[in-house]
Parts: C-alpha cells; sequence; structure tokens
C-alpha cells in the first residue's frame, strides 16, 4: 500500500468510548461519501478500555472489516472514516467475538497506511505479540 499517505488526525479526533458506543447500528460512510457499511460492534484497547477499532458490516453479505476508531467521526445518527471505500472493504474480514492481537492490529494498521510507530501501532510495542490488546466491548 505505498501509494497511501498516512495523515494522522488533527489534534486527535476526540473520539471517546461514549461516542464510539453511540456508532452501534450507525451507517459508515467513506470519505468521499459513499456508504460502506453499518457499525455492527467495537473493540477497545484490552488494558484500558479506550476504542480501537469499530466492527463495520460490510453489505448484505455480512462480511466484516475493522475500522480504525481514531480515523472515525460520528453526527447526526452517521459515521465517516477517513478512509476510502476501497480500502475499508479490502480489510481482511475480522472475528469480532474474538477481538485482535497486537500482530493483528499491526497488519490492520498496515492496510489503512498507519505506520508502525504511530496512532495504534505505537501503543502496541510493549504488548505480548499473542495476547489479545484489542477485545470486544462489554
Amino acid at each position: 500500500m505505498a501509494d497511501r499517505a498516512w495523515q494522522s488526525p488533527a489534534g486527535g479526533s476526540g473520539f471517546d468510548l461514549a461516542d464510539a458506543r453511540r456508532c452501534i447500528g450507525v451507517k459508515v460512510d467513506e470519505v468521499g461519501g459513499a456508504g460502506v457499511g453499518r457499525v455492527q460492534g467495537l473493540l477497545v484497547d484490552a488494558a484500558d478500555g479506550s476504542p480501537t477499532w469499530l466492527i463495520v458490516k460490510l453489505g448484505r453479505i455480512g462480511r466484516r472489516a475493522a475500522v480504525p476508531a481514531e480515523f472515525v467521526v460520528a453526527g447526526a445518527n452517521r459515521a465517516w472514516a477517513a478512509f476510502p471505500r476501497s480500502w475499508i472493504r479490502g480489510a481482511a474480514e475480522i472475528d469480532p467475538a474474538r477481538g485482535l492481537t497486537p500482530t493483528e492490529e499491526r497488519q490492520l494498521a498496515a492496510h489503512y497506511g498507519i505506520p508502525v510507530d504511530a496512532g495504534r501501532p505505537a501503543t502496541l510495542s510493549e504488548r505480548a505479540f499473542d495476547e489479545l490488546s484489542s477485545v470486544p466491548d462489554s
């Protein structure tokens, strides 16, 4: 994904756990405005409970992809992801009931063009590679 230029949200997204929970069930649009899917669930950091990934059901078939919570804004019963639809639809399918390991999170972040030394990947450097770092919100 070398053609993707990573850019951190200006001043942080300000997207907290309450915001992320309000997204469950709402439609998600991509950066250009096209519909992507509907938020079906939420993964949170296993250590501090902060939102890490929104689980988006893509289309009627039900494939699920994770979208980095720090790159989502929400309002008016809708959410917008700062990625093109093709990137979100091209993300690996995940099992939202299981959660993600640091290795899986780094792979997803790389798919979205997020460098390993920034954002969510940077917070995973001290975690065991095989333990869950993001878990389903309870």
